[in-house]
């Protein structure tokens, strides 16, 4: 190799070594660089891979404090469907609420032995068109409710976007007798509409146990 006597010449041997010495030095520069090459690729990946993450989170939480923001703001435009002052004086609210209340215990209050009383009774809080309407239909009770009587009333506040009907659910609480005298304790909801009538209020529509 390189015309030189590697069995008589020592100092082609010592040519020979050196030559070997320096192509592996050469390989071993070579792979060294080249993996020095690829560390420095990862650690700048790595650094630069927290930044975008960073700006991520950063991009994350401020669309979460606008969505969040945005709600509060639309939480604090919303009017409380329940609450009926915007069409209506406290002093209606009132009367409308006795005379709901007043309609309910007579409505509710019934003997099988006077199918019709119940009606009569709640006759002058009623619109014309109710009662009529009340009368045709008649009322029919389970023997277990063949007598109805009040013990107490209680008002809640229904959602209600009319202008001109105000609205209550009344709940009246009682005792109901089978004609074989056996007793129970009753819950009952009216949900009840009412109109002004010639500067009156006067019961124009009831639903009795609707969810309200």
């Amino acid at each position: 190799m390189f015309g030189w006597d590697f069995h008589n010449s020592k100092s082609d041997r010592i040519k020979l070594f050196l030559f070997i010495l320096a192509v592996f030095l050469v390989v071993g520069f070579t792979v060294s660089a080249v993996f020095r090459s690829m560390n420095k690729e990862e650690a700048t990946a790595l650094e630069q891979n927290p930044k975008n993450s960073t700006e991520s989170i950063d991009q994350v939480d401020l669309s979460t404090l606008y969505s969040e923001h945005s709600e509060s703001l639309e939480g604090d435009d919303q009017t409380n469907e329940y609450d009926q002052t915007e069409h209506f004086s406290e002093e209606t609210l009132n009367e409308t609420k006795e005379i709901a209340v007043q309609f309910a215990k007579a409505f509710h209050t019934y003997s099988a032995d006077e199918p019709m009383t119940y009606l009569e009774n709640a006759k002058p809080y009623m619109k014309d068109a109710l009662y009529e309407k009340m009368k045709r239909n008649g009322r029919r009770e389970v023997l277990e409710r063949s007598y109805l009587t009040v013990k107490e009333t209680d008002v809640t506040p229904v959602a209600n976007k009319s202008s001109m009907v105000v609205r209550w659910n009344v709940i009246v609480r009682g005792e109901a007798k089978s004609v074989d005298g056996k007793t129970s304790e009753t819950e009952d909801w009216y949900l009840v509409g009412l109109r002004e009538v010639d500067g009156e209020w006067k019961v124009e529509d009831v639903r009795v146990n609707v969810p309200n």
